[in-house]
C-alpha cells in the first residue's frame, strides 16, 4: 500500500501533504507553474486549470490548496503550458552557466506521462509519484518547451496535480548567486519554530540507506512483482555503480530465493554487493505478512522460515531485525515470536497513520507479556526523495521525541519497487554540501540499529498490541482467503505432527518422507493477500495455489495416519461385513465425546454399537468414544446398501448417547446449553444451570458502509447511523430432533441477497452452531451478529497472534475509544459477575464489544480495488458458548480448538486386536488448560520438536507421558538454549515434564521414551 504522507496524517483524511505555495519572485530560485497550466474546457476552448469549477464545487478543501483537480475513475486530465525561460535566469548563465534548472513535479495518479516538444520524457504512477526533469540547454538559449502533461485519476480517488515549478540548483557548491537562499532561510525557520539554534547543531544528521518498499501483490499479480523485484535490484546495483556512497536495502526472503533461482546472474551481482556492505537483506519474516489475523502458529512459521532462509542465504550476516513498514497492526504476542527467533529489533511506520491518536513514541522497548521485548523502531516515512524541508521536518520531530539528531532517512520510489533514483541522490548530494542542512551519510540499516543500542536502558516500555486506528475492515474483507488460510494451516500442522507419529516406521524414515511445505501459506498472508485488499486477478491466480497446497498437505498428512495406525497392534479380524475406520483427534485436548456426520450405516466401537442418527443432508450422526489428547479409536461400520439412512437391526440397540438432545416445541438443550426459538429468531440461550444468557433476540443486522477513504481496508465510523432493512421469512423450523443432533433452519432476504441461517445443536457439545450462508450481491453494506448480553460484561477477551489480550467492555480512555473493531483470531468472551458469554470463530473476523452487547462483523462488500469483493456464496460459521465463571475457568481457548478442529474419520488401515479396550494408545496426552500446541515437526528418527504456548497467567507444568523424553530446551530456531536440558528435566525421568511461565512460549527437543 502507498507510504503515509511525510507528516504523519493519515490518508483517510489527506490523500497527500504539502501544497503548492505563492508564486515567488523568479530570482529567489523557483518558479511556480500552478496558475500556468491550461485544460480543455468542453471543447469551448482552454482555460487556465486552476480557474476550472469542478475542483472549487466538489473539492473546496484541495482547491484552497492551490491543488488541480479532476473526477475519479480512471478519467484522463490534459494540461498543456508553454515555457519560456525568465529572462533574469537568462542572464545568470553569463559569462558562463552558473545554474541548472529542473522541472518539479508532484502528482496524485494512477498514471503520469511528461512530454517535452512532443516527445515523451517521463511516465509515472500512483506510487512513481515525483520527478526533477533537468531542463535543456536549448531552454536556456531562449527555446521556449512545449509542455503537456498527461493524467489519469485513481479508481478510487479524485487526481490532483499537488506541485508544478521550476527550481534553479547552483553548479557550484558556494552557490554565489544565492539561488538556494529561499530553502536556507526556510531550513533556518524550522529550526527556530522547534525552539532550537537555526543552524545544525553537534549531532545533528541524517543517516541515509536507499529503499524500495515492494507490495508482493496489490493493485498488480503476482507475476508483475518478479518483474518489479528484478527491475528493482537491477536498478539499485547500477546506481551503485555511479554513486560510490549509495547503499540500499531490501526484506523479503521469499524475493530472494525466486532471484537465486530464476536470475541467476542478478543473484551473482546483489550476492558480490551485499559482501562489499553495499547492499543489505532486511528480512524477518518469510513476507512481510499481516500481523493481526494469523494465528500463533502462522506467526511463528513466518519467522522461523524467514530467519532460517536468512541464516543460510546470507551467513555472514547477522539477523536481527524485522523490517515489516507497512502492515496493518501488530498483535500483543509478535514480540515473543520475534525474540524466540533471534530478532532484537522491530521496525515499521504504519503507525503514523493512525486517525485518531498519534502514536506516542519513535523510539521504544515493545514487550511481550511473557517479558519478552522488542527494541522498536518507528521510522520516517519510506517512500521519499532528497527534498531538505521534508528531510529536516522529519528529523527535528524524531529529535524532539527521543532526544537524538540523527534521522533514518529512506529515499527510494516504493509500493511497486523501483527504490532511490539518480534524481534524488542528485538532490541528496546538493545539499549534504551546503551549511544550512544536517550533514548525512551512508550506511546500513544495521550500522543505525548498532547506534540506538546504547540508549535502549532509558526508552519507554510499551504493554500493548500495536494497534493501528485504521484499516478495521481487513478482518471481514474477502473472507474466503481467511477460509482457505484457516484450513491450510490446520492441514500443515496434521501434516507435521501425523510425520512424527509415524517416525522411524519401516519405510517411512524421516529422511525418505517428503515434509509439508508452508511456504505457499505464508505466501498468500501477505498484508495485501490475506486482508482482501487486492486487485481480483490476485485472489483468482491465489485460488489454484490454496487448492493445490490443500491436497498436498492432505494427502502427506493422510500416508502419515495410514503410517501411524497400521503399526499399533497386530490385526484382528473385523468381520467380513464390515468396513474399518478411525476416529481421531490431532489437538491434544481433554476427553469428550465428539459427535460427527459419518457415511450412513451402523458404527461400533470395540464391543458395542454406537449412538447413531440419521441425518437429513445424507450420512448418519454418530457420537464417537472419547478421545482425550492425540489419539485414535477403531471404528466398524456395516453399510446398508437398501437405505444408507438407516440402522441394521441386527447389530443390536445403539448406546445412549451422552448429553443427549431434547427439543420440546421451540425449546431445545442438552444439559449444557439450551436454545429457544421465536419468531424474533434465537430469543434466549442459556446455561447448563438454566441461566439466561441474552438480554433479547440475537440481532442480525445490516448498515450501509462506504468504507471512507481505503474502501476494501476501512469500515465506515458512523456506520451504525445507516441501517438497512433485514427481513426473515416466519419462525425458524427444526429440522432435526435429536437425540444426537438438533437443527434448525432459518430464510431471509437481505437486499438482493438470499440468507440462510442454520443452527445445530449436538450431544455432548456445550456449543450453539450457527451457519451462516448468503448469496451476496450488496454493494457498500456492512453484515453483522449482535449478541445482547443478560448480564452487563465488566471486560472482555479475545485471541491475538501470540496470546490473549483482555479489554474494558466500556472505554475509558481515547485509545480505547478508538478500537471499536478488533480483530480475533478464533473466539472473543465476555468477562462479568455471571452469565459470562462466548462467541466461537471458525477463522478471523472483525469483533466488537461493549458492556451491554458483544458483535461479530460477518460481511462486507467493498467495491475497491476489487470491484466483486465479498461477493458471491459466502458461508460463515460460528458459536456461542456459555462460559461462566470466566473465559480461563471455562478453558474456552480450547473450546474454541475443539470448535475449529473436530476430530477426523479416516477410512482403512488395521483394528487392533486388545481384548476388552477399543482405543489406540495415546500419542500426546492432553494438554493442561491454558496450553495450546503450536506445533509438533519431526526432526530426525524418533526426535521431534514440541512448540507450546501458554496463554494463562499461571505457571503451567506440561507432562508428555511416559512415551517421550526430554532432551534440550531450544530456541525458536531449534538450536539449544543456555543452560541444555530444561530444569527439572531428566532424561531417566518416567515422565517427560516441561515448565512454562505465564504466557511463554516454548520450544523442546523431544524423542521417544
Amino acid at each position: 500500500m502507498p507510504e503515509a504522507p511525510a507528516d504523519g496524517q493519515s490518508h483517510q483524511f489527506e490523500t497527500f501533504a504539502g501544497a503548492a505555495a505563492a508564486a515567488p519572485a523568479p530570482l529567489d530560485g523557483r518558479l511556480v507553474l500552478q496558475p500556468l497550466w491550461q485544460r480543455e474546457d468542453g471543447g469551448s476552448g482552454r482555460m487556465a486549470a486552476l480557474d476550472h469549477p469542478w475542483g472549487a464545487r466538489h473539492r473546496p478543501d484541495w482547491h484552497a490548496r492551490g491543488l488541480v483537480i479532476w473526477p475519479r475513475g480512471g478519467q484522463w486530465c490534459q494540461l498543456r503550458l508553454r515555457l519560456p525561460c525568465p529572462p533574469a535566469w537568462r542572464q545568470l548563465q553569463q559569462p558562463r552557466p552558473q545554474v541548472q534548472a529542473r522541472l518539479a513535479l508532484c502528482w496524485w495518479a494512477d498514471a503520469m506521462e511528461l512530454r517535452v516538444d512532443g516527445q515523451l520524457v517521463h511516465s509515472g504512477d500512483l506510487f512513481d509519484t515525483r520527478c526533477r526533469w533537468l531542463l535543456p540547454e536549448a531552454w536556456w538559449q531562449g527555446r521556449p518547451l512545449e509542455l503537456e502533461l498527461c493524467l489519469r485519476s485513481p479508481r478510487h480517488d479524485d487526481g490532483a496535480l499537488i506541485q508544478s515549478r521550476v527550481e534553479l540548483e547552483p553548479l557550484r557548491v558556494a552557490d554565489p548567486l544565492g539561488v538556494l537562499d529561499p530553502q536556507r532561510r526556510e531550513l533556518r525557520e524550522l529550526r527556530r519554530r522547534a525552539g532550537m539554534a537555526e543552524q545544525p547543531q553537534a549531532g545533528a544528521g541524517f543517516h541515509v540507506l536507499g529503499h524500495a518498499h515492494l507490495d508482493l501483490a496489490w493493485l498488480w499479480p503476482v507475476a508483475d512483482t518478479w518483474q518489479a523485484a528484478e527491475r528493482t535490484f537491477a536498478s539499485a546495483l547500477d546506481l551503485m555503480e555511479r554513486f560510490e556512497a549509495l547503499h540500499f536495502a531490501h526484506s523479503t526472503p521469499a524475493l530472494y530465493a525466486w532471484l537465486e533461482r530464476h536470475r541467476p546472474e542478478l543473484w551473482g551481482r546483489l550476492r558480490q554487493a551485499v559482501a562489499a556492505g553495499r547492499f543489505e537483506p532486511i528480512n524477518g519474516p518469510w513476507v512481510e505478512s499481516d500481523c493481526v489475523l494469523i494465528s500463533t502458529a502462522s506467526l511463528l512459521r513466518q519467522f522461523q522460515l524467514g530467519q532460517q532462509d536468512s541464516r543460510e542465504r546470507f551467513p555472514a550476516l547477522e539477523h536481527r531485525l524485522a523490517w515489516l513498514p507497512d502492515s496493518f497492526g501488530f498483535g500483543a504476542g509478535l514480540p515473543a515470536v520475534a525474540a524466540a527467533t533471534g530478532v532484537r529489533w522491530f521496525c515499521t511506520h504504519k503507525l503514523f497513520w493512525n486517525a485518531t491518536n498519534p502514536f506516542p513514541h519513535r523510539l521504544f522497548r515493545w514487550r511481550a507479556r511473557c517479558g519478552a521485548e522488542q527494541l522498536a523502531l518507528m521510522t520516517a516515512p519510506i517512500g521519499t526523495d532528497g527534498d531538505p524541508l521534508a528531510m529536516e521536518g522529519q528529523r527535528l520531530a524524531w529529535q524532539q521525541a527521543t532526544g537524538l539528531g540523527e534521522l533514518l532517512w529512506l529515499p527510494g520510489v516504493g509500493d511497486h519497487g523501483g527504490g532511490p533514483t539518480a534524481e534524488m541522490f542528485e538532490q541528496l548530494q546538493l545539499w549534504n554540501q551546503q551549511p544550512a542542512a544536517a550533514p548525512q551519510r551512508h550506511g546500513s540499516l544495521r550500522a543505525y540499529l548498532d547506534g540506538l543500542e546504547p540508549h535502549a536502558a532509558r526508552l519507554p516500555v510499551w504493554r500493548d498490541e500495536l494497534y493501528l486506528e485504521l484499516h478495521r475492515g481487513c478482518a471481514t474483507t474477502r473472507p474466503d482467503q481467511k477460509r482457505h488460510n484457516r484450513s491450510l494451516e490446520r492441514l500443515l500442522r496434521q501434516a507435521e505432527l501425523a510425520g512424527v507419529l509415524a517416525g522411524g516406521l519401516a519405510g517411512h524414515s524421516v529422511e525418505a518422507r517428503p515434509r509439508p511445505d508452508w511456504r505457499p501459506l505464508l505466501f498468500q498472508q501477505f498484508h495485501d493477500i490475506l486482508p482482501g485488499t487486492a486487485i481480483p486477478e490476485v485472489f483468482e491466480q491465489a485460488e489454484p495455489q490454496w487448492r493445490a497446497a490443500r491436497r498436498s498437505a492432505r494427502r502427506l498428512r493422510d500416508q502419515a495416519l495410514q503410517a501411524w495406525l497400521a503399526a499399533l497392534e497386530q490385526p484382528a479380524d473385523p468381520g467380513p461385513a464390515h468396513q474399518l475406520w478411525w476416529g481421531l483427534q490431532l489437538q491434544p485436548l481433554a476427553g469428550r465425546r465428539a459427535t460427527l456426520r459419518l457415511p450412513p450405516g451402523c458404527w461400533r466401537s470395540g464391543d458395542g454399537p454406537l449412538p447413531c442418527q440419521p441425518a437429513p443432508e445424507g450420512g448418519t450422526w454418530v457420537q464417537l468414544p472419547a478421545l482425550a489428547g492425540v489419539s485414535a479409536v477403531p471404528l466398524r461400520r456395516l453399510p446398508d446398501p437398501a437405505d444408507p439412512g438407516a440402522i441394521p437391526a441386527a447389530e443390536g440397540t445403539p448406546a445412549l448417547p451422552r448429553g443427549a438432545v431434547w427439543v420440546d416445541g421451540l425449546r431445545a438443550g442438552n444439559g449444557a446449553v439450551s436454545v429457544e426459538l421465536g419468531p424474533a429468531g434465537i430469543e434466549q440461550l442459556r446455561d447448563g444451570q438454566g441461566r439466561p444468557l441474552l438480554e433479547g433476540p440475537l440481532a442480525w443486522c445490516r448498515y450501509g458502509d462506504r468504507g471512507e477513504f481505503w474502501d476494501a481496508w476501512d469500515i465506515a465510523a458512523n456506520y451504525r447511523s445507516r441501517p438497512l432493512p433485514w427481513r426473515w421469512d416466519g419462525e425458524p423450523q427444526w429440522r432435526e430432533r435429536g437425540p444426537l443432533c438438533a437443527s434448525f433452519r432459518w430464510r431471509g432476504t437481505c437486499g438482493a441477497s438470499r440468507v440462510r441461517l442454520d443452527g445445530r445443536l449436538l450431544a455432548g457439545s456445550p456449543w450453539l452452531e450457527l451457519v451462516f450462508s448468503v448469496d451476496w450481491r450488496q454493494r457498500h453494506e456492512l453484515l453483522r451478529l449482535e449478541v445482547p448480553l443478560a448480564e452487563p460484561a465488566q471486560r472482555w477477551a479475545a485471541d491475538t497472534s501470540g496470546g490473549v489480550l483482555e479489554r474494558p467492555a466500556e472505554p475509558l480512555t481515547a485509545r480505547e475509544r478508538a478500537r471499536w473493531e478488533v480483530a480475533a483470531i478464533s473466539w472473543m468472551a465476555s468477562c462479568g459477575a455471571g452469565g459470562e458469554m462466548a462467541v466461537l470463530l471458525d477463522g478471523p473476523q472483525g469483533v466488537s464489544a461493549r458492556a451491554d452487547r458483544l458483535g461479530v462483523s460477518l460481511l462486507r462488500a467493498p467495491t475497491w480495488p476489487d470491484p466483486g469483493a465479498d461477493n458471491g456464496w459466502q458461508r460463515l460459521r460460528l458459536a456461542l458458548l456459555p462460559c461462566a465463571p470466566g473465559w480461563r475457568t471455562a478453558a474456552v481457548p480450547e473450546q474454541a480448538l475443539a470448535f475449529r478442529e473436530p476430530p477426523l474419520s479416516l477410512r482403512g488401515g488395521q483394528v487392533p486386536a486388545r481384548p476388552g479396550g477399543s482405543a489406540a494408545p495415546v500419542a500426546l496426552p492432553a494438554l493442561p488448560a491454558g496450553v495450546q500446541l503450536l506445533g509438533l515437526r519431526a526432526l530426525e528418527p524418533e526426535r521431534a520438536v514440541i512448540s507450546l504456548i501458554n496463554s494463562s497467567p499461571c505457571r503451567q507444568a506440561v507432562d508428555l507421558g511416559c512415551g517421550w523424553r526430554i532432551e534440550a530446551r531450544l530456541d525458536g530456531l531449534d538450536q539449544p538454549l543456555a543452560g541444555g536440558s530444561d530444569p527439572g528435566s531428566s532424561v531417566a525421568q518416567a515422565s517427560a515434564l516441561l515448565q512454562l511461565k505465564p504466557w511463554e512460549l516454548g520450544f523442546w527437543r523431544i524423542a521417544r521414551g
